[in-house]
């Protein structure tokens, strides 16, 4: 049975993409007292997404009561009770807060082109959750293209300098409309190459989203080199 905190959390995410440093980053994130950043979840929160979406539209565009209707029960939808439960069901089964956990989230490397058909699906779904977890921080990560390309799974695919760089400029577009959206002090755009073997870049940063500080911790867990996969070459 999943603990219960004894308020519920903030919430963030890291949004980035294969052989970034995400795994370090999501090291250093776990080090701050009171943080949880579960791993990646082959993006299971899409669906969650459509599953909304779908409910909302049909409650906006029908209002049927009558067995006979085609459209019977959608009088009586309520997106936002929806939301609420998925809420609580992610909260338990997915993240699973410990009793100290005052910060709750998850990292997903998956938005590159080939998951999202588009700029605008990606800010879409990140907008999302936004509604099911109210207040979200979003920890957008990148790195350099050709970097990213020459490490881990990435040299098996030929496109891979084109995806990444795509991939790339959408996040930097993502932390600047979120900034825009719901302000400055919810969204922060990391750079590897700039925080990689300094993590004072990291404490800077984690402190401008209100994130409890631990520097002594943070900077041994950057410290640690993590090696995964059969390419852990680069960063982790």
């Amino acid at each position: 049975m999943t603990s219960v905190p004894a308020r519920e959390p903030d919430y963030l995410t890291v949004v980035t993409y294969g052989r970034t440093g995400s795994t370090a980053l999501q090291a250093a994130l776990n080090a701050l007292p009171g943080v949880l950043v579960r791993g990646e979840n082959y993006s299971a929160l899409r669906g969650l997404n459509a599953y909304v979406q779908a409910l909302a539209e049909t409650a906006d565009r029908h209002h049927a009561g009558k067995p006979t209707h085609p459209w019977f029960g959608s009088r009586r939808l309520s997106p936002s009770d929806v939301v609420a439960d998925l809420r609580r069901h992610v909260v338990s089964t997915v993240l699973r807060p410990r009793p100290d956990t005052t910060w709750l989230g998850f990292k997903e490397v998956r938005y590159e082109p080939g998951h999202f058909a588009s700029y605008d699906d990606l800010l879409n779904y990140l907008l999302f959750l936004n509604k099911l977890l109210p207040g979200i921080r979003y920890v957008l990560n990148v790195r350099d293209p050709q970097a990213a390309a020459r490490s881990g799974w990435w040299p098996g695919n030929e496109n891979a300098l084109e995806v990444l760089a795509t991939t790339r400029q959408w996040l930097v577009e993502a932390a600047h409309d979120l900034g825009r959206m719901l302000g400055d002090s919810r969204v922060v755009l990391l750079d590897y190459d700039e925080w990689a073997g300094r993590p004072e870049v990291l404490i800077a940063a984690f402190a401008g989203l209100g994130l409890p500080p631990d520097d002594d911790a943070l900077r041994a867990a950057v410290g640690h080199r993590l090696g995964h996969g059969p390419h852990a070459e680069g960063a982790p």
